[in-house]
């Protein structure tokens, strides 16, 4: 197969495998280039094909890191020029992929290359309220200061505007900051309660630091030994439990996002599919086959697929079929 899409394509995808795969601290060994051909790009190579491109691409300029070199894999050099252009490149990525403000619409443009821009369609994705950036300046404040922050915490109308779910203001002691599913958020804990709580800062107003200090974060419960911000946020935020062992039957075309979202997952031929056995939090799992529904299922536990099968029929009787 290989040899049928020729040498030169399969020069260049072993050169895109491992400008997306492979880094000084992660080598891609022979086995793991010719894997990650295959689930990429559907390309079928020998070692010996492998072996002779890679020396072919280093006769072209590029400066390959080899077994001799560092006695664990393959990766390309990166010079001074290389690594600013993808600090550019993961830069750029950052915004494309992101809610934009005006301030970000302008930094996107100094950073797109004008011979061949990236254009990034977002669907009707709204835009980056920059005031946000006002109120983690004071939550900023307020933390580094250790003091109490006052604040009035709304709901979103219909109508776009923030509506106060009380009107006395919130006492509360915050903690840290974190940018999760595309907001962010602030950890703190409310005056009268022992246990930490997070709030989206863009829902905040009328923020004032008090002159109070805060309240020790290990005096409030599960903390203390200190916030663990990403535990916190995985269990409270994400809903995420321990990390179950599940398996499920994909599409093959999933193959390489399965590897990007799940660290550990194996995976066996069956038929025109693949069998993965991963271990993750099942609102992970959850997630990634609704996500891709028409071509993953879940296999096991059976409490799991029983679950989100009852979670399916639920959701069909919303469309009945004489609607």
């Amino acid at each position: 197969m290989a040899e049928a899409k020729g040498k030169k394509a399969l020069s260049l995808c072993i050169l895109r495998v491992l400008e997306r795969h492979a880094s000084s601290e992660q080598p891609l060994t022979t086995r793991q280039i010719i894997a990650l051909l295959e689930a990429d790009y559907g390309m079928v190579a020998e070692r010996k094909a492998v072996g002779r491109n890679l020396l072919l691409l280093a006769e072209m300029g590029f400066e390959l890191s080899t077994y001799q070199d560092n006695g664990k894999g393959y990766y390309l050099k990166r010079t001074e020029t290389d690594t600013n252009l993808r600090r550019k490149e993961v830069l750029l990525d950052a915004l494309l992929r992101g809610k934009r403000s005006k301030t970000g619409y302008v930094l996107e443009g100094e950073l797109q290359d004008g011979r061949v821009p990236i254009h990034s369609v977002p669907f009707g994705r709204s835009g980056l309220d920059e005031s946000v950036f006002d109120r983690i300046e004071i939550i900023k404040e307020a933390i580094a200061e250790f003091k109490q922050l006052s604040f009035i915490y709304n709901n979103m109308g219909i109508d776009g505007k923030l509506t106060p779910q009380r009107q006395t203001p919130y006492m509360a002691s915050p903690y840290a900051l974190a940018m999760a599913s595309g907001y962010y958020y602030v950890i703190m804990s409310i005056s009268g309660y022992g246990k930490p709580l997070y709030y989206r800062c863009d829902l905040m107003s009328d923020i004032e630091i008090s002159e109070a200090a805060a309240r020790p974060v290990i005096e409030l419960q599960d903390c203390e030994d200190g916030l663990d911000v990403a535990a916190f946020l995985r269990k409270n935020l994400y809903r995420q439990d321990e990390a179950e062992t599940h398996v499920l039957l994909c599409a093959r075309h999933l193959i390489g996002e399965i590897g990007e979202q799940f660290s550990a997952a194996t995976m066996e031929p069956e038929g025109d599919a693949v069998r993965v056995s991963l271990e993750a939090p099942y609102a992970t799992v959850r997630e990634f086959v609704l996500k891709n529904l028409r071509h993953v299922a879940i296999l096991a536990p059976e409490q799991r697929r029983n679950e989100l099968k009852e979670e399916l029929k639920t959701a069909l009787a919303l469309y009945p079929q004489n609607a």
